[in-house]
């Protein structure tokens, strides 16, 4: 003990000695999110930094040296560093370590996602969900570790899958929670060179060897024009081939569709989630590392627009994935989309029209459809897209259904009046189902108006959830729409909600 302690203290005064002059601000720089990303000629270079100037200046020409396009301002590769730092610090926080310093989240940063994870649990354990929030193979996750008791998660990255530059064709990763406190820790042996894997990753990204001296920039005061011109697609949007397919909207749908709407939380603040469905039968990968994309632009010429990894979601045999963005009242363009190793696979662009809310209002949300409610394992925050109260809606943006489906129509109901007796809303519903049937037969169906809850939504004061499902095993395969009607008994008013769907054998 008295050795490892011994060892612990002069390894201290060793660091402590190098570093001595630097601030906080500085000295853990090459230990931080950006370890993975350091050359080895740069790891030397940062031992013989002294000063906070010196740090500073480093740091600077660290991140020029990477910059894809060094004859602009921006930085397009620092932009996306910072938004996996922002994305690792939420997908792999444990233990009171922030997401980005742990080892999964500067592999993370470095790498990005990997094309498969597999986790192993110990003999009699149980099968946890994955933080990263990334795709898990369930057939490999129940088998035990063969060669320990501790949880486990393999990596693995295929070049053929990823337009970061591996040096080898496959990659694989071993992360060990040692202490079961969630925090798993980089195995520094196993089949891959991680040494060699991460310094050929990172002098991959270095896009300008010999820069000596950062880049400044001055636009001269007659270049400056008297009007501004609208807004370039935004600086969320930093892939080349991603900011030429917004631009554009050059991709196929791949049956991909959208839906969005507009809630507002009780503390009032305005949200407006997007969803991307790809149902199934879509060209859009299954199995991908996805990156989900957008731009809105309003009439202003202002743009809101983002480009993030993500997953794409299991909602029954489709999948989803969705964000919510901030929108002021007005009319947009909206151009969303997924992209798999950097190169769009679907581009979809829609119209879409934000009313704008008020914490005080009275109303309803849009109708919702859908064959997928559920309860949410993990507390929701207030602008979670379609979660409502620890439900989870996923509208199915396509609307269509199977027979062998329930369809959920659901809508949101603020601010309501009160009934004094139960202190809860009063409403009646009468459904009404019409259309037309394959066969070309006219179908008529209703249900008569009854007295159906209003269920206040779980830390969403003065909101309530009203919804029901509709087998629909005796339909006939067609197109149809489905009208809500909706009185008020309180104040006996009268709301009309509508959509549309359409059944399948």
């Amino acid at each position: 003990m008295k050795k490892t302690i011994t060892a612990a203290l002069i390894a201290l005064s060793v660091t402590t000695g190098a570093f001595a002059a630097l601030s906080p601000k500085y000295a853990d720089f090459a230990k931080g999110p950006a370890q993975f990303l350091l050359t080895k000629d740069e790891q030397a270079a940062w031992k013989n930094v002294r000063t906070d100037a010196e740090a500073q200046a480093f740091i600077d020409l660290f991140w020029a040296r990477r910059d894809p396009t060094p004859a602009t301002p921006e930085n397009e590769f620092l932009e996306g560093y910072n938004q996996r730092v922002e994305l690792a610090d939420k997908r792999y926080a444990a233990n009171k370590v922030k997401g980005s310093l742990t080892d999964r989240g500067k592999v993370f940063i470095a790498i990005g996602a990997p094309t498969n994870v597999q986790r192993t649990v110990s003999p009699g354990g149980t099968i946890q969900g994955p933080e990263s929030g990334m795709p898990t193979d369930l057939n490999s996750a129940t088998t035990a570790s063969a060669q320990g008791n501790s949880p486990r998660e393999v990596w693995t990255y295929e070049q053929q899958k990823t337009r970061i530059q591996l040096g080898t064709p496959e990659v694989e990763l071993v992360f060990i929670d040692q202490y079961g406190t969630k925090e798993f820790k980089l195995e520094r042996s196993g089949r891959t060179d991680h040494g060699a894997v991460f310094n050929h990753v990172a002098q991959s990204f270095v896009a300008q060897p010999d820069l000596k001296a950062v880049p400044t920039f001055t636009i001269p005061a007659a270049a400056i024009p008297v009007v501004a011109a609208p807004a370039p697609v935004a600086a969320g949007i930093v892939t080349p081939a991603i900011r030429a397919a917004v631009d554009a909207a050059a991709a196929e749908a791949n049956g991909a569709q959208l839906s969005y709407g507009e809630f507002i939380t009780a503390e009032g603040e305005h949200f407006v989630p997007v969803q991307l469905f790809v149902p199934k039968g879509s060209s859009v990968p299954a199995d991908a590392n996805v990156t989900f994309f957008g731009s809105v632009k309003g009439a202003n010429g202002e743009v809101v627009a983002f480009e993030e990894e993500a997953m794409l979601a299991a909602s029954k045999d489709d999948r989803f994935v969705a964000k919510s963005l901030t929108l002021a009242p007005g009319k947009y363009k909206g151009t969303f989309g997924l992209a798999v190793a950097g190169k769009p696979v679907s581009v979809v662009a829609s119209d879409l029209e934000i009313a704008g809310l008020k914490k005080e209002d009275v109303g309803f949300s849009k109708l919702m459809l859908s064959n997928n409610v559920y309860p949410l394992e993990t507390a929701q925050r207030p602008t979670d897209p379609f979660a409502f109260g620890g439900i989870k809606v996923v509208p199915k943006s396509d609307r269509l259904f199977r027979k062998s489906d329930e369809l959920w129509y659901f809508f949101e109901l603020r601010n309501p009046a009160l009934d004094p007796a139960t202190n809860l809303p009063k409403l009646t519903v009468a459904l009404t189902v019409a259309g037309k049937t394959t066969e070309g037969k006219s179908v008529k169906m209703a249900a008569p108006s009854e007295e159906t809850p209003a269920r206040e939504l779980k830390g969403v004061a003065g909101h309530y959830a009203v919804g029901a499902s509709i087998p629909l095993a005796t339909f006939k395969p067609g197109d149809y729409s489905i009208t809500v009607k909706v009185k008020d008994l309180t104040t006996n008013q009268t709301y009309d909600l509508k959509e549309t769907f359409k059944i399948v054998e």
